[in-house]
């Protein structure tokens, strides 16, 4: 990405390091590939899912844009700096920032439950990003291939967090997101065929064939 000078200047003042960008090139690209393997198995064991390969070739792309990628930096650093037990101190205002850009970032990616939600405003608990806004996302829009890539994502941050994405859709489908009792059950279906590792691609989409035919 070619930068301004107003963006050069901006990242000089913030008190951004290489080290730090370099941790976040690093993670992210990281985190890219690991969608990527997930959108590959998932399309490969359910017939549902044709196209989320090409899907994920584009996946966090605007995280490298202009609207997102200062504060990301940030971001990043700073769930490093929680990882390692160290302070990280965020510069004047770039919590302000990392909240814009993380609402520029679910409003223009269609695997987030936000960017189909009729609402714009009240979508992110701006005091902790992670959890719960004051009112539920209507997530009853997205198509079945947004659900694919969110739950690739979701297997991905699973496997760099060392959890799982069950445990995550535990605590957040028709929590934080409403979604059908059909999306739901897309969704479970997924995170099993995604988490499985025990299976062969061949096995699962055999098992979901059978599934197919019994109803």
């Amino acid at each position: 990405m070619n930068k301004t000078a107003a963006q050069i200047a901006e990242e000089v003042v913030s008190g951004l390091t290489s080290e730090m960008r370099k941790h976040f090139e690093v993670r992210t690209k990281r985190h890219i590939s690991l969608v990527q393997k997930y959108c590959k198995k998932l399309e490969e064991t359910d017939p549902s899912m044709r196209g989320l390969v090409s899907r994920g070739t584009k996946h966090d792309d605007s995280k490298f844009g202009a609207e997102e990628l200062l504060p990301y930096i940030w971001l990043t650093w700073r769930y490093k700096c929680q990882d390692d037990n160290t302070e990280c101190n965020l510069p004047e205002g770039m919590q302000e920032k990392i909240n814009k850009a993380t609402e520029h970032h679910i409003l223009n990616n269609a695997h987030h439950p936000e960017y189909h939600q009729d609402r714009k405003e009240g979508l992110l608990n701006t005091s902790d990003r992670d959890k719960t806004p004051v009112k539920i996302v209507d997530a009853t829009k997205m198509s079945n291939l947004d659900i694919g890539e969110m739950v690739a994502d979701w297997a991905a941050m699973s496997e760099e967090r060392g959890n799982t994405p069950r445990e995550w859709a535990d605590k957040n489908v028709n929590v934080r997101w409403k979604f059908t009792p059909e999306q739901k059950e897309l969704i479970y279906r997924l995170i099993d065929n995604a988490w499985s590792s025990k299976k062969t691609a061949a096995e699962i989409a055999a098992g979901v064939l059978s599934r197919s035919t019994k109803r």
